[in-house]
């Protein structure tokens, strides 16, 4: 008599199958770029059947969210370790970028795919999901730096989208440049800010200072 597969097999395999989806599209994205490749091409790559891919995703666009929510969730777990183990405000800061850029360098596929669709991925990354999550925690981690008087009274609301912003451009320059030392890339950007914040803390405590006329 044949067993059914148990429900851990089933599992493993429609894990399999996602990554493979998923790994397929991020080297047709990167070789190709998103807009010239087509869902037939990331079929022929991941080697599935055009059934398989379809049980799974409807279009290229579906599989390109999901690679932008899990390079996003994976920036988001970075920097979160990051600054919880952070001593000081400028490692609070500089901490935080240096573990965005170990997360982009670890696979050279991440580094093309940045490059070849830097307007698409900057879209689907800031459209939702777990960039609006690394704002809030953005936020909430520099409003508690404020409390606890590491940094002073400044407007935290523009402060963490210009940070954000500031990661994803340095990400773009490292996708296109090798040379860069990634811990001075990340202290220059930390001091940057830290810099920043303490003189514009002397003339704007609050975002709502700067809206109206």
């Amino acid at each position: 008599m044949k067993l059914a597969p148990s429900g851990s097999r089933r599992q493993d395999n429609k894990t399999k199958n996602r990554n493979a989806i998923l790994n397929a599209a991020r080297r047709v994205f990167a070789t190709i770029g998103f807009e010239a490749c087509s869902t037939r091409e990331i079929i022929r790559e991941s080697g599935l059947a055009q059934g398989t891919f379809y049980n799974y995703y409807k279009d290229k666009e579906s599989v390109m969210q999901d690679i932008a929510d899990e390079l996003a969730e994976g920036i988001r777990k970075g920097i979160r370790e990051a600054r919880a183990k952070a001593e000081t405000p400028l490692a609070f800061l500089s901490d935080a970028y240096f573990a965005v850029f170990q997360v982009m360098m670890q696979d050279r596929i991440h580094l093309d795919l940045l490059t070849r669709n830097r307007d698409i991925i900057r879209g689907y990354l800031f459209q939702g999901g777990s960039m609006t999550y690394i704002l809030e925690e953005l936020d909430s981690d520099l409003e508690r730096m404020v409390g606890l008087g590491g940094f002073p009274a400044h407007p935290i609301r523009i402060t963490s989208v210009m940070m954000v912003a500031a990661g994803f451009e340095a990400m773009v320059l490292l996708a296109k440049e090798d040379g860069y030392n990634l811990r001075k890339l990340s202290d220059y950007l930390g001091l940057l800010f830290q810099g920043g914040i303490t003189n514009v803390s002397k003339v704007i405590q609050e975002d709502r200072e700067l809206l109206g006329g």
